[in-house]
């Protein structure tokens, strides 16, 4: 039986109910959740620990929105999606700023992430 969610997870599923759910987004939940305001790296590790854990559960998916345009799954899995990750926070694409780096990095939440959702509600 699946873990259940927790109250960061459900609020990220409550923001990607109608849209993705922008990494940078994440990040200010967990600080909000947590009362603090921690240095930009512990942020960021903090997030990247819990989106890697919605993806590992087959809640969510991680990419990016490109050109503007739509998101771009990533397709990578585990230890290969944290190392994808990773690289993408420390080298943004050409002409992206670190913070829109943090906006344009996405979470997807899938119909099994909602379905658990659902079912912490019942």
């Amino acid at each position: 039986m699946a873990e259940p969610l927790n109250d960061v997870e459900l609020e990220i599923f409550d923001y990607g109910e109608d849209d993705w759910v922008h990494f940078m987004t994440i990040m200010g939940i967990i600080e909000d959740a947590n009362g603090i305001v921690p240095p930009e790296d512990e942020s960021i590790a903090e997030a990247s620990k819990v989106v890697l854990s919605l993806c590992a559960k087959g809640y969510a998916r991680l990419g990016r929105y490109a050109n503007h345009t739509s998101f771009v799954p990533w397709h990578e899995t585990g230890d290969a999606l944290r190392n994808r990750l990773e690289c993408e926070l420390k080298s943004p694409p050409s002409g992206e700023s670190h913070e829109s780096n943090l906006m344009y990095i996405m979470l997807d939440i899938l119909s099994a992430g909602f379905e658990a959702r659902d079912r912490k509600s019942r």
